[in-house]
């Protein structure tokens, strides 16, 4: 029926178009001025952002491009968090990737490109802003107050990216720019080549245009990979040996296991995009566009590991891995841990992600008073990356000593004594740790791929009534449509992944195999405190997985040296498509909507209605743990045998329809002076992985936790929100505005955490009989509550002397309440943030500099031992400077992250670590040709 429907407004539309369209109703070029917008530079860029903001019948945001394909910032994410209250998150190299609005984070928010649903290769809705090279898009409207006409699925706020068009400016244009850039961190340089054409003909009532970009650029993270506390170790211990556990010495949290080192992207972006558009009258117009971009992003990762938790290593004795244990506040601070194996991982993952978008569109003038439009396209996105990832990990067999030793807002000191007396760092320094030395262990193979497929179709039109006070009425249908298949191939599940763990006495050597390499990275952790080696090395990863076969044949032997009846057989490492964490989910969604519109001279206001019907369907499998066999508990860096059962299909459908309400006002004091209002009813729907119930579970980490990622039973979060405005356009060029924002949420999506649950599990741990294995369950719920209140401010402005500035500030206050008890604030959001930014530009100078900060936030509440995570303050500075050398030619230098700012979080005290990243700064240099 729905296609039945589409086929009759297409019918409908492209008969309508073609009358429009004939000769009678072809405009005159020599009688007909198109619309000619012209926007140059920084000062002339944010004049049109604020002129878009002041028109506009809602609150709203606006950046428009600074010239044909040339954003404010390299990154569209990086230019929008120089907007009142948004927020971003930064991947590999501190590129922006994810964006927060008013404090809600990006699964709160949409991104569309010209009102479209853009495909996404991740797990959920959110979209990845490091696919999108930003000289596809001239401009970005962000929508905090919602519209009964805008697409649903937004409680934060609606990001729209737009695209140009070539009827925008008359004429043939040509832009051409090169960049290449320096990062001080990695010490590597980069290039980054883009050009705009666009042309007008047949008497400029038809228009191409095409961009195209390309980037190779090497960018570098150092991070923290993992700073495991496990809750129950140790728990209690007699640090000062008296025999007897004091109140100090009781309640212990300490560390189990660190990992940290750095990501080496090499990233190849390529962007090209389409617009052809035609518009033979002042009654139709019509555009066909496609976009297609490919992040070609390989990773390489060198991480280093210690796995230093307690344990007995003699029950007669009662003797311990820990001793010279340091206590404060009832975290340990320092310990001395034998039985020690360093580790090195090396971690490859493959991401080349493909995205596609082509669109129609069309808009028919069909009377005097009446308006309708029209728009349909399709979006894709593929990653291909299923079984292409890898994580190798090799150590150094013996009897090591280690001494750790935390740190204030940073790394710990860890000082590894090998069995021979050398001392770690030394030895890696000097090159003397190789092949002869490192063993086999962990060999990891995953990935997924991931396929997510979007269209849409809307039929929407505008009736000018001008009847009094009552001035139009706007009313449309949509349809959605759109399926996301995640297939996950891996190897742990099939216990191929340890099959050599803990092989370390087998070394490279004693394979005729050439593995290891050293490598030695310039300013390695760089600001992350702490002591540790800083040279080691790295896997050639062919050539270990090559090793491999080099025991092909051989007995596998038990713990007691004993043969087990299996032969080593390196095909068995290979990975497998795992069902239990694969997925086809599709979901379909019709809407309808109705909006009148009221004003007079003074005011406006505008109330709406949508409605919206969704359905979803889910695919996956689910399987049982059958046997956990754990011989060896005692050796931290061993792994459990799992035996799961064969995984069964499962199929859950769901379904929901809601009517959402908005209103919108604004009252002109004068014409400087405008108050508005808005107040709606919204929602966001739960992320697509969210609707399967996909499994997995840390048994071989001994942790004996499940991990359920969807829960068929999810509802979308609904909200109430209300917004109250004034803005003050006290000049043509300037606005000062400051904003009250106010949200009720409802069915927040949050993680149900069960300990020690009984799921059927039997096994023996250490040769103990048979028993049941108790697990924590976690999955994700609806929560119970949430608020959000806060307010902004901002200021626009320049001078004669050609000084300007603008800058922002967001204050966001947040509670969370599950089954009625208020467990802390929302996850991931700051309460302050601001931008600010200087301006110069006069003649042909163009200057800035600019800084955004977003503060002090909690990441999870209750990580552990009743302690929450905290993200800790950051600001992001930026300067650049363009000198316009004739109205052809310019030269530019930018600077990010002249601060050297890195991420960093704690568990509310400083000698806890939770986090840390790196990027380093960026110098980028660029010349640009126009005519």
């Amino acid at each position: 029926m729905k296609e039945k429907n589409i086929a009759l407004a297409l019918a409908l539309l492209t008969t309508t178009a073609l009358h429009a369209a004939e000769p009678g109703a072809t405009a005159e070029a020599s009688g007909e001025d198109l619309e000619t917008v012209t926007v140059v530079g920084t000062r002339a860029a944010l004049v049109e952002s604020r002129d878009l903001k002041k028109n506009a019948g809602i609150v709203q945001d606006s950046i428009v491009a600074e010239d044909l394909g040339r954003f404010p910032d390299a990154n569209v994410a990086d230019s929008l968090s120089h907007i009142t209250g948004i927020t971003i998150s930064r991947t590999r190299g501190g590129e922006g990737q994810y964006v927060s609005v008013r404090g809600l984070g990006p699964a709160y928010s949409i991104v569309t490109l010209n009102g479209r649903i853009l495909a996404t290769d991740g797990d959920g809705r959110e979209f990845a802003f490091d696919v999108l090279p930003s000289e596809v898009i001239s401009g970005a409207d962000v929508y905090k107050s919602a519209d009964a006409a805008h697409l649903e699925g937004s409680i934060g706020g609606t990001i729209n990216l737009s695209s140009a068009k070539p009827l925008d400016q008359r004429g043939r244009q040509f832009r051409f720019s090169v960049d290449g850039d320096y990062n001080d961190l990695s010490e590597e340089a980069g290039i980054k080549a883009s050009g705009v054409f666009s042309t007008t003909f047949a008497g400029d009532t038809m228009g191409v245009l095409l961009t195209a970009t390309y980037q190779d650029v090497t960018d570098r993270s150092d991070a923290v990979q993992e700073f495991y506390i496990n809750p129950d170790s140790p728990g209690a211990f007699d640090a000062n040996e008296d025999g007897t556990i004091s109140a100090d010495e009781s309640d212990l949290l300490g560390l189990c296991c660190t990992s940290f080192g750095a990501r080496v992207q090499d990233k190849k972006r390529t962007g090209i995009t389409g617009v052809w558009q035609w518009k033979p009258s002042e009654t139709f117009s019509t555009s066909v566009d496609a976009l297609f971009t490919r992040l070609d992003a390989p990773t390489v990762g060198y991480h280093q590991s210690y796995y230093v938790e307690d344990s007995i290593l003699d029950e007669n004795t009662g003797q311990h891995r820990w001793s010279e244990v340091s206590i404060r506040d009832h975290w340990v601070t320092g310990m001395t841990v034998s039985e020690l194996v360093p580790e090195i991982s090396t971690i490859t993952e493959y991401r080349v992600v493909d995205t596609t978008q082509f669109g129609w569109n069309a808009e028919w003038k069909a009377t005097s008073a009446l308006t309708l439009t029209f728009d349909a396209y399709q979006s894709e996105s593929k990653r291909d990356s299923g079984g292409k990832d890898t994580w190798v990990v090799s150590g150094i067999a013996g009897n090591h000593t280690a001494r750790v030793d935390m740190n204030n807002n940073g790394l710990p000191d860890i000082t590894v004594t090998l069995e021979d007396g050398r001392d770690l760092a030394t030895a890696l320094a000097a090159h003397e740790l190789g092949n002869e030395d490192y063993g086999l262990h962990y060999v990891g193979l995953s990935g997924t791929d991931v396929k997510d497929t979007v269209t849409g179709f809307t039929l929407g039109g505008t009736w000018q009534a001008e009847a009094g006070a009552f001035k139009a009425l706007s009313f449309g249908a949509a349809y959605t449509e759109r399926g996301k298949v995640r297939d996950t191939i891996e190897n742990d599940t099939n216990g191929g992944s340890c099959q050599y763990c803990n092989h370390y006495d087998t070394t490279f050597a004693s394979l005729d195999a050439d593995v290891v390499r050293s490598v030695s990275l310039p300013n390695f952790m760089r600001g992350g405190g702490g002591h540790y080696p800083r040279t080691f090395v790295r896997f050639d990863v062919p050539a270990y997985l090559q090793a491999l076969h080099g025991l092909d044949g051989q007995p596998i032997l038990d713990e007691n040296g004993d043969p087990t009846g299996d032969v080593y057989d390196a095909d068995a490492t290979l990975p497998e498509l795992n069902p239990v964490q694969s997925y086809d989910v599709e979901e379909d969604t019709d809407a309808l909507y109705l909006k009148a519109d009221f004003g007079a001279d003074t005011w406006y206001a505008s109330a709406g209605l949508r409605w919206i019907s969704t359905d979803t369907t889910a695919r996956t499998a689910i399987n049982e743990i059958v046997y956990v066999d754990d011989p060896t508990p005692g050796i931290p860096t061993s792994s459990p045998d799992v035996t799961y059962s064969e995984a069964e299909p499962l199929t859950q459908k769901g379904s929901y329809s809601e009517v959402l309400p908005s209103f919108n006002a604004g009252y002109w004091f004068n014409d400087e002076l405008v108050m508005r209002v808005g107040a709606a009813r919204v929602l966001a729907r739960p992320s697509l992985n969210q609707l399967a119930p996909t499994r997995t579970d840390n048994t071989l980490d001994r942790t004996f936790a499940v991990f359920y990622d969807g829960n068929a039973e999810l509802e979308p979060v609904f909200a109430d929100q209300a917004d109250l405005s004034v803005e003050w356009y006290f000049d043509e060029k300037s606005v000062l505005n400051a904003a009250v924002f106010w949200k009720n949420i409802e069915g927040f999506i949050t993680y149900e955490l069960q300990e020690n649950i009984d799921i059927g599990v039997i096994g023996s741990v250490g040769g103990a009989p048979d028993a049941p294995i108790l697990y924590d369950v976690s999955r994700p719920i609806n929560g119970d509550k949430a608020k959000v209140l806060g307010f902004e401010l901002g200021a626009q402005h320049f001078f004669a002397s050609g000084i300007g500035f603008r800058a922002s500030y967001t204050y966001t206050d947040t509670k969370a309440y599950i089954d009625g008890v208020h467990v802390g604030p929302l996850e991931g959001v700051s309460k302050s943030a601001f931008s600010t930014a200087v301006m110069y530009e006069q003649g042909p100078w163009d200057a800035q500099i600019a800084a955004d900060y977003s503060g002090e936030y909690t990441e999870i509440n209750d990580a552990v031992g009743g302690l929450s995570q905290i993200g800790e303050p950051i600001t992001w500075v930026t300067a650049s400077v363009q000198y316009q050398v004739n109205d052809a030619f310019s030269v530019s230098l930018e600077g990010r992250n002249l601060t050297d700012e890195q991420y960093r979080a704690n568990l509310g005290r400083a000698d806890m670590l939770a986090g840390f990243e790196t990027w380093g700064r960026t110098v980028i240099a660029s010349v640009a040709v126009k005519f």
